[in-house]
């Protein structure tokens, strides 16, 4: 009888009273605040009350069963079941409201979390008191943070359903000039503050491993011009290991290209428009120029690990090549 009385002095605490008044002030305006924001609140006003006075009865016997002997010097194992259960409850809410409640014809997701918020508070209340009247308020507070993992299946789905609305990444590509052969060449006056940097390129289509050529070129010639006159000049002084250009119905290839990335940054693509200056492409910078059919897979289809070049292109084989053509 003592011990029952202990209980109920429990509940007395001022301060425990002032939280559970907030409470209930906070059900009452979030019930409000809910039933404004739903524009057929009456069509589903039954079925949410019974559904919030099941989440009321759960979080009721989850305090229960919370409170037994098995957690009884342990809280640390206490509140690892606290938070396994709202994880499972929340699933199952997440469930409800796209399934049951069909999302109240609601695509926004600030609803789904002014639900989420909602049925939380409603959960509050029963567990608040409950375990303040077998355990006092000393712990109560700490063991209301199970709660946040309410949240985690509404916060997933959500992050995933955003993640699929994301459109297919654009890339700009890049085709061979129609008249390129026209345009071979690059001057003596255009041919000044040269860097050297790597091309790494599929010689054909099909091809599953990088070749690794290294480039000497002015910053401040177009990329896509010093990329066509160095694959002519290539293929003229290798006939037999030529890059492919053109597939198998004579089209050109479109080309996409992006530098090497560093492991904590972006891709970075190169625009073919623009100077190698202006795609900042800098001494031993390492470009990857792949056939846009390959895009789709272009970190995992090709071994791009590359040792020596297999060919180095700079100005004196560029003006033989253009004095032989």
């Amino acid at each position: 009888m003592n011990r029952i009385k202990e209980y109920f002095v429990n509940l007395i605490d001022p301060q425990l009273l002032v939280v559970l008044l907030l409470l209930i002030v906070a059900v009452v305006a979030l019930t409000l605040i809910f039933s404004k924001k739903i524009p057929e609140y009456k069509k589903y006003k039954t079925n949410i009350y019974i559904y919030l006075f099941l989440i009321v009865i759960v979080y009721a016997m989850v305090a229960f069963l919370g409170y037994n002997k098995l957690f009884s010097e342990h809280l640390m194992y206490e509140f690892i079941f606290y938070q396994v259960f709202s994880l499972v409850i929340g699933s199952i809410h997440c469930y409800v409201y796209h399934n049951f409640f069909n999302k109240f014809e609601q695509e926004k997701s600030p609803m789904e979390y002014l639900f989420a918020l909602l049925v939380t508070f409603y959960g509050i209340i029963p567990f608040f008191l409950i375990y303040s009247f077998f355990n006092g308020s000393q712990y109560v507070y700490l063991m209301l943070g199970h709660y946040i993992l309410f949240f985690v299946p509404t916060f997933v789905n959500d992050t995933f359903n955003r993640a699929m609305k994301i459109p297919p990444k654009v890339y700009l590509t890049w085709q061979f000039p129609e008249n390129y052969r026209e345009l071979a060449g690059v001057s003596d006056e255009e041919m000044r503050d040269l860097v050297v940097f790597t091309f790494l390129i599929g010689r054909s289509e099909d091809s599953r491993k990088l070749s690794t050529y290294r480039v000497k070129g002015p910053t401040r010639i177009d990329f896509g011009r010093l990329f066509f006159n160095f694959v002519l000049d290539y293929n003229e002084r290798h006939p037999t290991e030529q890059i492919e250009i053109k597939n198998e119905n004579g089209n050109l290839y479109e080309w996409v290209f992006f530098k090497q990335p560093k492991w904590y940054k972006a891709t970075q693509y190169i625009d073919p428009r623009y100077t190698l200056y202006m795609n900042g492409i800098e001494e031993n910078s390492v470009i990857f120029c792949v056939r846009s059919e390959h895009m789709i897979d272009e970190k995992n289809s090709f071994n791009s690990e590359y040792e020596d070049a297999d060919f180095e292109y700079n100005k004196d084989k560029d003006n033989d090549r253009v004095n032989n053509f």
